[in-house]
């Protein structure tokens, strides 16, 4: 088994400009297996892409809020027949928006989180109802500029106010379900995201560099976030989803988009699950997460090209068909991918996981995972 081919793709992407910076990380029976890095993390300064730069893992951080879930569903801690109201009354009484009237909405569940069927949106959604998450993300985003930052549960209560944008568990649209997951975690741990994480999942496995914030003493790892490839990139002004470069515990810690890390620490976790569990989550505890949980109505708005050849729950898409997919993964492989370009993905029928990190705006899968993916499978 060689993987040979793999630096070969990804030195040329890199020569061609499609990618500034990148590194690929291939574990099989829990531990690694290959890696290779090409390019820059910081083009400025000259700053070589390893493994070990930390990266904005952006929604690959959901991986990691379901794992947290899922551990804590096995402890007898959280069910996901659950409604939110549980944890937080604000939700206990949901409603939507319809030709402006207020309707009343089913009771959102554990469930509707992990499935991303909740109805609350994400920033920036222009459909009705929409308005009232995007200022509370507005709210988040100023109180974090302010000094004053509201907290992970704050944020949960105050989304519990706000419309919905449809019956929950209607249909599948991605949004704050994540982010508002990571509130029912810290509710039913009783400790906060980052301390639970750490403890059951990021401690265990080895995996140092990963947090909501990068410290000072690892600043110099951190890579340029750039809003483009190409010959003249350029450094991103955006922040995105309230997601600042923190170098200090943040108040508000986003179990959708939050985490920091580096290709190798995110490789430990497609290890573990890939592995089929080595004790931070058990062989059933995969097998539970990578079960498809959408119906034939909620599938009717599950049409991104990303998750064609794919089913959806506990927050990563799970291969169904590999033909629509145009990937080589077995079926039941699952991952995600981030806005930066973080992927990850894992396959027990191998006990192998593939993760590549890149630091581009808007990036989410790449041509570059695509292909980086397809000929480690080839090269099986």
């Amino acid at each position: 088994m060689s993987f040979d081919c793999i630096g070969a793709i990804i030195d040329r992407e890199i020569a061609a400009h499609s990618e500034n910076g990148a590194s690929f990380v291939i574990t099989k029976d829990g531990r690694t297996v290959y890696d290779h890095s090409a390019g820059l993390a910081d083009i400025e300064n000259g700053l070589p892409f390893g493994t070990d730069t930390i990266c904005r893992a952006f929604s690959c951080s959901k991986i990691a809020t379901s794992v947290a879930a899922v551990q804590l569903i096995g402890r007898g801690r959280l069910d996901t027949a659950w409604e939110l109201s549980r944890f937080y009354p604000e939700f206990s009484e949901p409603f939507y928006i319809r030709n402006g009237e207020r309707c009343p909405s089913p009771p959102i569940t554990v469930r509707d989180l992990l499935n991303m069927t909740s109805g609350i949106p994400y920033p920036g959604d222009s459909r009705e109802g929409g308005e009232g998450m995007s200022d509370l993300w507005g709210r988040l985003d100023q109180s974090i500029r302010d000094g004053r930052s509201l907290t992970t549960q704050e944020f949960a209560q105050l989304a519990g106010k706000q419309p919905l944008m449809f019956p929950a568990g209607e249909q599948w649209m991605y949004g704050s379900s994540a982010d508002i997951l990571g509130a029912v975690i810290e509710k039913a741990a009783d400790m906060r995201l980052s301390e639970y994480m750490k403890i059951n999942i990021f401690d265990p496995l080895g995996m140092e560099d990963t947090a909501f914030y990068v410290p000072r003493e690892k600043r110099g790892r951190l890579a340029v976030l750039y809003e483009n490839a190409g010959e003249n990139p350029k450094k991103s002004e955006w922040v995105n989803l309230a997601v600042y470069d923190h170098d200090s515990p943040p108040a508000f810690e986003s179990g959708g988009a939050g985490l920091f890390s580096t290709a190798a620490d995110y490789a430990k976790l497609g290890a573990e699950l890939s592995a089929g569990g080595k004790g931070v989550i058990s062989r059933a505890a995969v097998s539970f997460l990578a079960e498809n949980g959408l119906d034939a109505e909620q599938r009717r708005t599950y049409d991104w090209d990303s998750v064609r050849g794919h089913g959806y729950g506990n927050l990563v898409r799970i291969m169904e068909d590999r033909n629509r997919s145009g990937l080589m993964a077995g079926k039941g492989a699952f991952g995600w991918d981030g806005w930066t370009g973080t992927y990850l993905l894992c396959d027990t029928n191998v006990k192998m996981s593939f993760t590549l990190f890149v630091q581009r705006c808007g990036a989410s899968t790449t041509q570059l995972a695509r292909n980086a993916v397809n000929a480690a499978y080839f090269s099986l």
